[in-house]
């Protein structure tokens, strides 16, 4: 309940209970109006906000709060995969920065100054995505205050894969022998299959004897933001990949070593793995010279890697879409994106043949003269 008070000046004040902070204390909204009329009626305007669970009072609240708060409010329409990497976002950048500030103190400067600092160590096309989501964290509470308002993001910068050659593969592939980590490695590198698809791997899917493997599940996130096997996307994602007889070899060590028999052959969560192949690479490349180094590649890109083989080997284009889960114009694309084109070749191949064509015309009239 609310309790209205008229002041010595004529004007009415009112406090409303709105909830508890942090620590338990009561929080209490003062509204100030004109008249008994106003008070009353912005009273009663709080109090469906309360009821309605739409009043925030940024005064009080803090920036870490909200954010929890707001990822829940919002988790039924934004996919599983999104809500994870919000909350990321909010574990890694936003609540370690902001600390314990509270909603209303933060402004246009905070922001700007959150934004320098990230630059610092971030890619622009990360922090124009930190910043956006911020923007959006504020925006439903703040309304037009929100201090993202103005602010002018980084430039974009295309993506370019970093893809490694043939001799930094061979340094990985020394660095994984005989690890956890080889027959994960091999599967990007040689089978170009995608982090879920390995990750869903079980041991019936794996045709021992002729070297086949039965691709029709992928380990992914799912609305309660568990991983569980779920069909491809599209059907290009079923298909039967030839697995190098090396690398059956190696699965089957592998699968032979484990004490008992696993429903997935992997069992380990796949963006757990990114992080574990990240930090092998950042512990293999320490104290070495530069020429020495791997490049610090993503695992996606071990898929890139293997694009790339097919390519310069010469494989038609719609088997190597089949062969990687695609459609014919998803691989042009990739193909393309990974700066892997044929068309120089083709236009030199088209001056080729007119000059040689221009030659042997010019050879033949200097014969008939």
């Amino acid at each position: 309940m609310a309790s209205i008070k008229k002041l010595p000046n004529g004007t009415y004040r009112a406090r409303v209970y709105v909830g508890r902070d942090e620590d338990g204390k009561q929080i209490m909204k003062s509204i100030t109006k004109s008249s008994d009329k106003e008070i009353k009626s912005a009273v009663r305007k709080m109090e469906q906000e309360l009821e309605d669970k739409k009043f925030i009072d940024v005064g009080k609240i803090k920036l870490k709060t909200w954010i929890d708060e707001w990822i829940v409010l919002n988790r039924d329409r934004l996919s599983p995969s999104t809500v994870n990497l919000y909350k990321i976002y909010a574990k890694a950048h936003y609540k370690p920065y902001f600390k314990e500030m509270k909603l209303s103190e933060i402004n246009e400067i905070h922001i700007r100054q959150f934004m320098a600092e990230k630059l610092k160590t971030l890619s622009p096309n990360t922090v124009r995505k930190l910043i956006s989501v911020l923007g959006k964290v504020l925006r439903d509470v703040l309304k037009d205050k929100n201090p993202v308002k103005y602010i002018e993001l980084p430039k974009k910068v295309k993506y370019t894969p970093i893809i490694p050659t043939t001799e930094e593969f061979t340094i990985l592939r020394e660095v994984v022998r005989g690890t956890f980590d080889e027959p994960i490695t091999l599967l990007a590198a040689w089978c170009g299959l995608r982090r879920g698809e390995i990750f869903s791997i079980k041991p019936n899917d794996i045709d021992w004897t002729n070297g086949m493997l039965t691709i029709d599940e992928s380990y992914t996130i799912n609305d309660d933001y568990m991983y569980e096997d779920k069909p491809p996307k599209s059907d290009n994602g079923y298909r039967i990949v030839a697995v190098p007889d090396e690398l059956i070899t190696i699965l089957d060590t592998y699968y032979k070593s484990l004490k008992k028999v696993p429903e997935r052959l992997f069992d380990m969560r796949p963006d757990h793995y990114s992080n574990r192949f990240h930090e092998i690479i950042l512990k293999y490349n320490t104290d070495k010279e530069p020429e020495q180094k791997i490049p610090l590649i993503r695992f996606h890109d071990l898929r890139h890697f293997h694009a790339t083989w097919l390519y310069e080997n010469g494989f038609p284009d719609q088997f190597a879409a089949q062969h990687m889960g695609h459609d014919i114009q998803t691989l042009k694309r990739i193909y393309q994106h990974i700066g892997l084109t044929k068309t120089k070749e083709l236009d030199d191949k088209i001056k080729k043949l007119h000059n040689q064509n221009s030659m042997n015309k010019s050879q033949q009239n200097s014969q008939q003269i």
